[in-house]
């Protein structure tokens, strides 16, 4: 229903101007689709004192078929209508793909919340606008050059159908690519991507996050210290490919697609240190970002367990260490920069007071 809503006036100005367009031409079509523009872009104005981009946008494009149809009529220019339509259209494309405005900016206000993309993300949309006004712009010149110099079935075929096929084309390649990656990573651990907040905006492989891609996906850490107040670190094993034989957080791991923070924190506590019974506070969030990944962290601080219990490839061995210790050895290399980012965040302030 709400997405009915967002999107409702403009699938109606695309209903009203092909039923006009086809029953009455294309002039009769422009003005009805600009008296219902005009009149829901009042409406907004005056009712939720916003001005809808994408509807100024979709009404303008609609009108003008009609203004070109009106200008040009009995000339040798008419024939040029669907041309100037598409050059218009891929106008709209370059403005997305070689400037700074982000193409969430040309929806429906109530969609612009959902659509939130991180620079990488961005970067691909907007090489996807880069090919789509390529394939426009160069059909329109090709399609110009035709309907003027040798006009005829195929003019019309370049003009009306050609531009269809290459659209949809590109569209098949594109799932195709998608639907090889997906297969690609089938087997492998999908990790969800959020926004600051933490707010779930999308889906990545494992391997995807850690390339380099900078997509933000959420982990949870968690800090164990016993009641003299010394702090319980796992190292990890010499075999993990990435900082083998460093000194860590207690727990730390990401949250899959589908679970909560709670759930990701107790499932890593057990596999991680075969603690079964936890009682946690929570001290913050924070974003982590290294040459490799960018994570939202959330940390979370633990004194009473059940026991720990090491069983797991991963983690080669854990004790607890006192902030003495840490601090004097805190540039040895021995721990994790993220440890000694939070180590700093959290507890060095306790230290010194």
């Amino acid at each position: 229903m709400n997405m009915l809503k967002t999107w409702g006036t403009p699938l109606l100005l695309v209903i009203v101007y092909l039923v006009s367009d086809v029953c009455f031409g294309a002039l009769v079509g422009s003005v009805v689709a600009l008296a219902l523009g005009l009149i829901e872009f009042i409406r907004l104005r005056i009712r939720e004192k916003r001005t809808d981009k994408f509807l100024l946008w979709t009404t303008f494009l609609f009108c003008l078929p009609g203004v070109l149809e009106f200008c040009t009529e009995g000339s040798d220019w008419s024939i040029l209508q669907p041309v100037v339509v598409e050059v218009v259209l891929g106008i709209l494309f370059g403005v997305f793909a070689f400037s700074r405005i982000s193409p969430v900016d040309g929806l429906p206000v109530g969609l612009q919340k959902r659509f939130q993309f991180s620079a990488p993300q961005l970067n691909i949309v907007r090489k996807r606008f880069k090919v789509l006004f390529y394939i426009v712009i160069g059909h329109a010149f090709l399609a110009s050059l035709l309907l003027l110099l040798v006009p005829g079935k195929v003019a019309d075929f370049v003009a009306n159908t050609l531009i269809y096929i290459l659209v949809v084309g590109y569209f098949l390649v594109l799932f195709l690519s998608s639907f090889l990656q997906m297969r690609k990573f089938k087997g492998e651990e999908w990790l969800p991507v959020v926004d600051a907040q933490g707010k779930v905006i999308g889906r990545a492989p494992r391997s995807v996050c850690h390339s380099g891609s900078k997509l933000l996906h959420p982990v949870v850490h968690l800090h164990i210290i016993n009641k003299q107040g010394d702090i319980f670190l796992q190292k990890r094993s010499h075999s993990k490919k990435f900082l083998p034989g460093k000194w860590d957080t207690a727990v730390g791991g990401h949250i899959s697609v589908h679970e909560t923070v709670e759930t990701a924190l107790k499932r890593e506590a057990w596999e991680e240190l075969g603690i079964s019974q936890l009682k946690v506070q929570f001290l913050a969030s924070y974003i982590w970002e290294s040459e490799r990944e960018k994570e939202l962290v959330f940390v979370f601080l633990c004194q009473y367990y059940d026991c720990i219990h090491i069983d797991n490839p991963e983690v080669e061995e854990g004790r607890f260490w006192n902030r003495q210790e840490i601090c004097q050895k805190i540039d040895s290399g021995l721990f994790t920069p993220n440890f000694i980012h939070e180590y700093r965040l959290f507890f060095k302030l306790a230290d010194e007071n």
